[in-house]
């Protein structure tokens, strides 16, 4: 699948994700509040990256992804793991865990007791961290033989846009988890499916 195929299907689930989302309801209670917010930074981060790739900002749209992944986890986390000191903290902005506590609290959870967060941190975050930070692997992408200027292969775009679609469509998992939406849920994981 070449990029433009793909940028117009990942369009074709951003509006899919907004049109089956909007007018879900949430408890208004904070932890549930707090949680979807971070559900929601992960999904506003998706159209973010997809937007930025069909510009050819490659190198904000890679430095995102990492942003994504982790409003994914913090989410999940601040609704099925944070007790009532950890929600006060992160209300004050004093969160004291580090992102591998929040991914190790996750997978103790029945439904993600697999592994498969703390793979993808193990394979990519460093990979993350460098595009994020503008170290070496998004600097060298600046880089062609005669001029800096963005240089990144289509397989590398084509990954980042894969992975954000999946990020996004497990954070549309875990809206439905917090709304108690079946329907969602289902429709969701079947969009997973055939991604």
């Amino acid at each position: 699948m070449n990029i433009e195929h793909l940028i117009k299907k990942s369009d074709e689930l951003i509006l899919w994700l907004d049109k089956s989302i909007d007018g879900v309801e949430i408890q208004s209670e904070e932890r549930s509040r707090l949680a979807a917010g971070c559900l929601d930074v992960a999904l506003e981060h998706h159209k973010a990256v997809i937007l930025l790739i069909k510009n050819q900002l490659y190198g904000s749209a890679f430095a995102i992804v990492r942003s994504l992944f982790e409003a994914y986890v913090r989410g999940i986390w601040l609704h099925r793991c944070a007790d009532d000191s950890d929600i006060e903290r992160f209300k004050n902005d004093n969160f004291k865990y580090g992102f591998d506590r929040l991914i190790a609290d996750v997978e103790k959870l029945p439904d993600f007791n697999i592994g498969t967060l703390s793979s993808i941190k193990k394979q990519a975050w460093g990979t993350m961290n460098s595009y994020t930070h503008s170290g070496f692997l998004q600097v060298v992408r600046r880089n062609t033989e005669s001029s800096i200027q963005p240089n990144y292969t289509e397989d590398e775009i084509i990954e980042v846009i894969n992975n954000s679609n999946v990020y996004a469509l497990l954070s549309a998992t875990a809206i439905a988890s917090l709304s108690g939406s079946k329907n969602l849920a289902d429709a969701v994981l079947e969009k997973l499916c055939f991604l």
